[in-house]
């Protein structure tokens, strides 16, 4: 990294020369957080210089967290996002009311903070955790809502002392890193917990919210569900229902799922509503903007407004089954067509079961180390077809079916070049 930063392209350059998740997986993960703690004093502690939510979960966390932010800022707060990965641009992780950080602030932070990190080989995502830190104390927001990486105990955001906690599922995934029991991954998620502080947690499985309950009851952390909400997807309208009152959200672009991660989020506001007081009608309002505030979601997010083509990034198989459940009340699954694309440590038997009910799948190999290559994903998917070039969604059957491109967030990137060329080839038609 030269010693003046200059431009956004450098900053990425440098970045991107840092191994990351993404490529690397465990490769490129250093869990500790001293490291993190140590950045923290060296930018004199930014971190607590704003109030947050900190956002855990296998499923689930990245919604909540911008359903949170999208509530929050149409109650007229200043709100800070800090999510990841990013699906296109990295300006995507650090938002203030759904807008990018400007290029300029990057440049600053590295200007500042840039010979420091290249002295102390931190890891891709402390660095950008320092950024969203740096940044909403920088910009004074009202409230930040954090999303933890990996895990919760020893992520690189774990360094907060937030307003609440939140868990909003636990799974098996990343079970190389976290545990192979529900247990483990729930002890290391319930990591996030602090003392003497609420902790709200969505739909966990009895093993799961008895751990959590420990570490609530070991830490004095007021526990919260959503066990007394009545959760309710039906006639494309999700209704969330306590006591004597009523939510209701158009649910068109979302899954039945999300309404339980509504539920979560309503608990929330209502658990910090005399510090932070968000109306019926915002909070209806609010979620009803998600989509319009965060159009890059890559969870059931429709690409094209001519055809019924959805990206979600479905991996493990908790994911995978709430999305095909809900597509089957879309579309009956011989009008499906499925286009995967994995990374080579989510490919499973157990993944590749739950596509393998479905008979139309075709498969794209992404670049990349971590990536799968062809023949690895015909292993495990032996009648599916390739898709060696997205020249063929341009046919009739592509376009008259439903389409569903999943199998990694980092597949996004990719799908969206297509659709750019894609709509690039309508309009000259």
């Amino acid at each position: 990294m030269s010693e003046v930063i200059t431009n956004l392209q450098q900053v990425e350059e440098y970045l991107n020369s840092i191994p990351k998740f993404s490529s690397k997986g465990k490769a490129a993960a250093n869990f500790d957080l001293s490291r993190m703690v140590r950045f923290c004093n060296q930018m004199g502690n930014p971190q607590n210089n704003f109030k947050s939510i900190h956002v855990a979960g296998t499923n689930g966390k990245g919604t909540v967290c911008r359903m949170l932010a999208s509530v929050y800022q149409e109650s007229g707060y200043r709100v800070g996002l800090y999510t990841s990965p990013h699906l296109i641009d990295i300006r995507e992780r650090f938002q203030i009311n759904a807008a990018f950080i400007e290029s300029d602030e990057l440049l600053k932070f590295f200007n500042s903070y840039g010979e420091y990190i290249r002295q102390s080989n931190f890891t891709y995502f402390e660095i950008t955790t320092a950024i969203a830190f740096w940044y909403f104390s920088k910009k004074e927001v009202d409230l930040a809502v954090l999303e933890v990486g990996l895990g919760g105990r020893l992520d690189a955001t774990n360094v907060v002392d937030p307003l609440v906690s939140v868990i909003t599922s636990i799974g098996l995934d990343h079970t190389n890193i976290l545990g192979n029991t529900i247990s483990e991954i729930a002890k290391e998620k319930g990591g996030i917990i602090k003392p003497n502080k609420p902790v709200v947690i969505g739909d966990l499985e009895p093993e799961a919210q008895t751990v959590i309950e420990n570490i609530a009851k070991e830490k004095s952390g007021e526990l919260l569900t959503i066990n007394l909400m009545d959760t309710v997807y039906q006639d494309d309208s999700i209704i969330i229902k306590k006591n004597c009152s009523q939510i209701v959200i158009d649910g068109k672009n979302w899954k039945k799922v999300d309404a339980k991660n509504i539920a979560v989020v309503h608990r929330v506001t209502d658990l910090l509503n005399d510090e932070y007081s968000v109306s019926k009608e915002q909070f209806e309002q609010g979620i009803e903007n998600v989509q319009k505030r965060f159009q890059r979601r890559a969870v059931f997010e429709k690409l094209s407004p001519d055809y019924d083509w959805y990206f979600d990034g479905a991996h493990n198989t908790q994911s995978i089954q709430e999305l095909t459940m809900h597509l089957a009340e879309i579309a009956p699954p011989e009008n499906w067509i499925v286009i995967l694309s994995f990374m080579n440590d989510k490919l499973s038997t157990e993944v590749a079961e739950l596509w393998n009910k479905f008979g139309n799948i075709y498969l794209y190999a992404m670049e990349g180390e971590r990536a799968a290559a062809l023949d690895e994903m015909k292993s495990y998917f032996p009648s599916a077809n390739v898709l060696d070039s997205p020249d063929k969604l341009q046919s009739n059957q592509f376009q008259s079916e439903l389409v569903i491109f999943s199998g990694s967030f980092y597949f996004y990137s990719v799908v969206s070049n297509w659709m750019g060329s894609i709509a690039s080839a309508d309009q000259i038609n």
